[in-house]
């Protein structure tokens, strides 16, 4: 149950964002710890947050821009009602949320890239064949990492839809 149901975000010429990744945010590193420090957002007088990549990544230290399931939130951070409460909590002192969302690329552990992928060694690792409908087999831009969404791809442009449509219904 939300306590705030008809948050009104800050129009775009007005926004004032605080960018923070959670896991430096504070000793920590969990949603609570910024839920318990809304105050000091107050005092800043910032009227977002942006939450660096909170979806599930590869590994334990990253800035989460190595995503592996972009519809899972990464557990280290906190419970998926941890993350509702931080949002209303925010929301009761007029901040709004904004979630980062890599949505340009997937590392090779994404269950989109390995039911697709060419694994020479068979370890497990592999870059996207030529028959995965989500990811290019080559990057289409110089500044690639990871592996390439193919955004032509009607595949990639519905699960981009679901994605978002995940985070903002949940």
């Amino acid at each position: 149950d939300w306590v705030i149901t008809n948050f009104e975000k800050p129009s775009n010429e007005n926004l004032i964002i605080y960018e923070v990744l959670v896991r430096d945010f504070d000793k920590n590193r969990s949603f609570q710890d910024l839920i318990d420090r809304v105050s000091y957002f107050k005092n800043l007088n910032v009227n977002a947050i942006q939450l660096m990549p909170i979806m599930e990544f590869e590994g334990n230290e990253s800035w989460g821009y190595n995503t592996v399931s972009h519809m899972a939130l990464d557990k280290f951070y906190g419970s998926p009602a941890k993350l509702k409460e931080l949002v209303d909590t925010f929301h009761q002192n007029g901040i709004a949320v904004i979630l980062d969302i890599a949505l340009n690329h997937a590392t090779g552990r994404s269950p989109l890239v390995r039911m697709w992928m060419n694994d020479s060694d068979n370890d497990g690792w592999g870059e996207p064949n030529e028959q995965n409908p989500y990811f290019n087999t080559e990057a289409k831009h110089s500044y690639s990492v990871f592996n390439d969404f193919n955004h032509q791809s009607n595949y990639t442009r519905a699960y981009t839809k679901r994605v978002i449509k995940q985070w903002i219904n949940e």
